[in-house]
């Protein structure tokens, strides 16, 4: 089968893995697999068949044009749809795998055309599709309500500064809905939110995002992750927590939140890990807590050890559609904490660590200051957490229910 994947970055979060992944899985199980990207902020991509429209210092350019954008309406590749449409004529395509098309990439009457030349699936990563312009809208409910009126949340990313965020609701629910694209979510909580949105009658499946076991390697012996610590320069004695995150900087990933709660820590029994863009303004907040930034980490072997080295990886996140750093810490055998929002109680659950009920700081700080104190408790869910991953996330689940949906919708079955 010939697969085209479509996504406007390369490389960077959550949805970009998840891609990496389906197409890699997807090439090892024989399918003739494509990719066409917006930008790669990183440089070229080694790969004949993954089409990166622009690249290095060009994508850079165009990801601050983009958000910059003044008026609210997508800044698109002009001939980005056009060469898709050739692309697909030109090698045969049976199905179309949509990811993340805004932010550059696609306009909403591009979107809509793509099924009259393909069957499409469109992988639902963020609320982009379902509201009038932003892709995570924390608390907001105006796209349930009144289909985003008087929008007071223009910059939330992708940021903008006239409000026309219903009329691009409208133009959404008019040219989205009703058009036989096949809709999939990572969570069940996501697969509710399509629910209460103008898609509510489209065709949408729970697939969870996931791993391979195989190649993240646990962690969760004190002795494991005091080798890993020695290895790294981390410091043995103290409890060492964990945060990660594309970039510390964006607010709704908690870091404010994570720096308020450190306060009511002891700093000398405490050591913080970042792994992520960090500023140095952010680490000068920092300054009175030890603490050693990783930067951005790209290479999963590190990524691995990074969380194995960590005895919890704290998750603040205001909003989650599944939860990647959780799956991927309970992997390396590291429990993890989080705000009991969006999709995470279904991530975490019982064996993968805590949930703390209030999304403040206070909350966060007392399930930290208790964990210090009980060390035990940590250990027990280190010891098990690694069980759930195993059970509900791994990889051959997801690549064989994206294989079967490929089927169906290239068979019309669906």
């Amino acid at each position: 089968m010939r697969i085209l994947y479509l996504n406007t970055t390369y490389s960077g979060g959550g949805a970009e893995k998840v891609v990496r992944q389906v197409y890699d899985g997807m090439k090892a199980r024989g399918h003739e697999v494509y990719e066409i990207v917006c930008y790669n902020r990183r440089g070229g991509v080694e790969d004949d068949h993954v089409k990166v429209l622009y690249s290095g210092t060009a994508g850079k350019i165009l990801q601050r044009l983009q958000t910059g954008n003044r008026n609210n309406r997508s800044m698109t590749i002009p001939y980005a749809i056009g060469y898709i449409r050739q692309f697909v004529k030109k090698h045969e395509i049976d199905v179309i795998h949509l990811h993340n098309p805004h932010d550059s990439f696609l306009g909403i009457r591009d979107i809509a055309s793509l099924q009259r030349i393909c069957p499409v699936i469109w992988t639902i990563h963020d609320f982009w599709a379902l509201t009038g312009h932003c892709a995570v809208p924390v608390d907001c409910t105006h796209w349930v309500e009144d289909g985003c009126r008087k929008c007071g949340y223009l910059n939330k990313y992708p940021r903008v500064r006239v409000d026309k965020c219903h009329e691009l609701f409208k133009k959404k629910e008019r040219f989205l809905a009703g058009q036989g694209i096949v809709f999939t979510v990572p969570s069940d909580w996501m697969e509710t939110q399509v629910k209460h949105s103008y898609l509510k009658e489209e065709d949408c499946r729970v697939i969870y995002n996931s791993l391979d076991p195989a190649v993240w390697t646990e962690y969760a012996s004190q002795e494991q992750k005091q080798a890993l610590r020695e290895q790294y320069g981390i410091p043995k004695e103290k409890l060492v927590l964990a945060f990660v995150t594309a970039d510390l900087a964006i607010p709704t990933k908690g870091m404010p939140l994570l720096l308020e709660a450190l306060k009511k820590l002891d700093p000398e029994n405490v050591c913080l890990v970042t792994a992520g863009r960090c500023t140095e303004q952010l680490q000068r907040e920092l300054f009175s807590f030890e603490m050693k930034s990783f930067g951005y980490i790209s290479a999963q072997k590190t990524m691995n050890e990074f969380y194995g080295l960590a005895d919890l990886v704290v998750n603040p996140s205001l909003y989650e559609t599944f939860g990647l750093v959780g799956i991927e810490a309970m992997a390396s055998g590291t429990p993890v904490i989080s705000f009991d929002i969006c999709a995470m109680r279904e991530i975490i659950g019982e064996d993968g660590g805590w949930l703390v009920e209030q999304t403040d700081a206070g909350n966060l700080a007392e399930t930290l200051v208790y964990l210090t104190t009980h060390p035990e408790e940590v250990k027990a869910k280190a010891a098990v957490c690694r069980s759930r991953v195993t059970e509900r996330y791994g990889e051959s689940r997801m690549l064989d229910q994206f294989e079967t949906l490929y089927k169906l919708v290239k068979y019309g079955q669906k």
